[in-house]
């Protein structure tokens, strides 16, 4: 099956919009640029009207769509929609009118905040032959456009003053505008080329599709854009090959060929469904007998679904390697493609997804009141499990210490508890307090603050010498009251790294 363009008689296609306030003369602009006519009878536009017209520039055919909207306020909402997928605006005043002027900001505001960003806009201001009533000098406009950053220029469609001027010259900025983002696409394409693409050699043909075209030289000429294969199966999906032997016109590959896999016969599959693949596009060399193979995102899973049925290679290869008689691509004007894909699980025994969490203030804070603290010996208290960011925490005191705080300081340690159902490859990150609180009216609470990835073989994690016994002990500091202690535990971050699978 192929298909072919209407438009495929263009290099590029650019879409014009001349806005300004009704009377200005932006239909006569048009009517002079493109037929060379101008008419005296006013007649004013409705709504939206838009003529082609065909340039050359650099030998590239260039089709122009120019869109002359109206100046009317009740029709501004039905021009806005126009504003979208435009290239160039003409912003136009009549310079015998100083309000046309004045409004200009207003149109350009309106095309600031409804188009493209990277168009190209140029100011003109109209009707220099009627020299006696002019109101808004040269310089002013000049002064304005500078400003603002605009392209400018003064025309008279009755004398056809500069018109055509003004739009091969508003053509031409466009024109030279997408040959840079063009390049700057092609030079990030490579360098991310480079590092995402797998390319081997190998005798074994493809495992799932071939595709032999003979007569290359005329798929091309016959200005095929795009051949499209007959369906196959693999892996339990149906798939087909999107070949532009001239490289693909919507993404300005022009050198290169450009060939993609995609996934079929959707329709029946679960609404939000995902395929993932490996998948390699594979070249026939016809004087080393076996078969360069070219795979997408360094051996990384491609994801098919609902709004990405098409991955592939914009620049497979170049026309020029791939018809190099030495290569062995193209023996006898022949050429073979091949295919091969590979579904494979979302995700991989290895992957893992890290989801960190801060849990609301009022659901962050554990307190724990330890009652009848005098009569504890050495052994570690635990405290009750308590559930912060999806996670269960418990802590764990030593009354007299623990580790380098052993008989001189207050111990206290946090540890997650019932984490990774029986696996031993959990983590779990928390930045966390504690702090022992104190019952003296305008004392000063016992505060520490840390933070830690918990595993298995560091589960607990604190403060070995939280506190001095001295000070919790001194009835002064108000930390014992009624021999009971009070620790408060908040957690402000929780971090966890599970397995996808």
């Amino acid at each position: 099956m192929s298909s072919r363009r209407e438009e495929d008689s263009y290099d590029h296609f650019f879409k014009i919009i001349l806005i300004g306030d009704s009377h200005v003369g932006k239909s006569n602009l048009l009517s002079r640029f493109s037929d060379n006519k101008f008419t005296l009878e006013f007649n004013s536009t409705i709504g939206v009207e838009f003529t082609s017209k065909t340039l050359q520039i650099d030998g590239k055919i260039i089709t122009l769509q120019i869109w002359d909207t109206s100046g009317h306020k009740k029709v501004r909402p039905i021009t806005d929609a126009f504003y979208r997928g435009a290239t160039g605006a003409l912003l136009v005043y009549d310079v015998t009118k100083h309000i046309t002027f004045v409004n200009i900001q207003r149109w350009l505001a309106d095309l600031r905040n409804h188009a493209d960003p990277n168009m190209v806009l140029m100011l003109i201001g109209n009707k220099t032959d009627i020299t006696h009533e002019v109101t808004v000098l040269t310089e002013v406009g000049k002064s304005f456009a500078e400003k603002e950053s605009l392209y400018f220029i003064e025309t008279s469609a009755l004398r056809s003053t500069n018109v055509e001027k003004a739009f091969l010259e508003l053509v031409d900025r466009i024109y030279q505008n997408q040959i840079g983002r063009t390049k700057a696409m092609e030079v990030q394409e490579t360098t991310a080329l480079s590092r995402s693409v797998s390319i081997s050699s190998g005798n074994n043909e493809p495992a799932h599709y071939k595709l032999k075209i003979e007569s290359f030289s005329l798929l091309c000429e016959a200005g095929i854009l795009k051949y499209e294969s007959d369906v196959f199966e693999a892996s339990g999906y149906k798939w087909r090959l999107e070949l532009y032997p001239n490289g693909n016109k919507d993404e300005y590959i022009n050198d290169h060929i450009s060939l993609y896999l995609v996934i079929c016969d959707t329709q029946g599959l679960a609404r939000g469904w995902e395929v993932y693949v490996y998948f390699k596009i594979m070249i026939y060399d016809h004087i080393r007998h076996n078969y360069l193979t070219i795979q997408g995102g360094d051996g990384k899973r491609t994801r098919f679904h609902e709004k990405k049925t098409r991955w592939g290679f914009r620049k497979l290869m170049s026309l020029d390697s791939f018809k190099e008689a030495e290569n062995g691509y193209l023996f006898g004007d022949s050429c073979e493609f091949g295919a091969e894909v590979f579904v494979v699980p979302k995700y991989a025994q290895k992957d893992q997804c890290l989801s960190m969490i801060k849990p609301p203030t009022t659901m962050n804070t554990h307190i724990w009141s330890i009652t009848k603290f005098s009569t504890l010996k050495d052994e570690p208290l635990y405290s009750e499990d308590f559930k912060v960011g999806q996670v269960k925490w418990k802590l764990s005191l030593y009354p007299k210490g623990s580790k380098t705080g052993k008989n001189t300081n207050l111990s206290i340690f946090l540890r997650p508890h019932d984490v990774g159902s029986g696996s031993d490859d959990w983590r779990v990150y928390a930045n966390f307090k504690i702090r022992v609180k104190t019952h003296e009216f305008g004392g000063t609470h016992e505060n520490k603050e840390a933070d830690h990835w918990f595993c298995k073989t560091s589960e607990g994690w604190g403060f070995p010498c939280f506190m001095l016994l001295s000070d919790l002990h001194d009835s002064k500091k108000g930390f014992l009251w009624n021999d009971t202690l009070v620790v408060e535990a908040q957690i402000l971050i929780v971090g966890i790294l599970k397995n996808l699978l």
